[in-house]
């Protein structure tokens, strides 16, 4: 059994475009967005100093799961398994997100993973391919579980 949970969410920098209408297209709610010149936010909604240098958007993809505040554990649906229909849902939004890219954009899926002990899985050609073609990175975020 692998005991490893994990989370994935797009997100997609640009250097001046908003980034709420892509993903609206592609059918996700950003749960974080801003626009580019906007003043910076803190977390109590005061102003910071300064502005945003670049348009940012993040939703999360892996949020249909109901336990664990969204993180989706590999007896429910194997991390494999989660990102090929992830990828074949993004598909039809290739030319939007290889627009995104040549405009000076960037987008990724942004992978949480996080297990109390060892734990391994294969990124298949078809994965890696996939995501290629619709110029997305993948950029993972490791975390071992509190405890261990």
């Amino acid at each position: 059994m692998n005991p490893y949970r994990y989370r994935v969410a797009l997100r997609a920098t640009h250097p001046h475009a908003d980034l709420v209408p892509l993903f609206e297209a592609i059918g996700l709610r950003p749960s974080r967005q801003w626009v580019a010149g906007a003043p910076r936010r803190a977390a109590a909604d005061g102003t910071v100093s300064g502005h945003h240098r670049d348009s940012y958007a993040t939703a999360p993809l892996s949020g249909d799961a109901a336990a664990d505040g969204g993180a989706r554990a590999w007896a429910d649906e194997p991390f494999e398994a989660f990102m090929r229909r992830q990828l074949d849902r993004l598909a039809p939004h290739q030319p939007a997100l290889q627009a995104l890219a040549g405009e000076g954009g960037r987008c990724e899926l942004a992978i949480g993973l996080s297990a109390g002990e060892s734990f391994g899985f294969e990124l298949s050609t078809w994965l890696c391919e996939a995501a290629a073609r619709l110029r997305l990175s993948l950029a993972f975020d490791i975390h071992p579980d509190a405890g261990t």
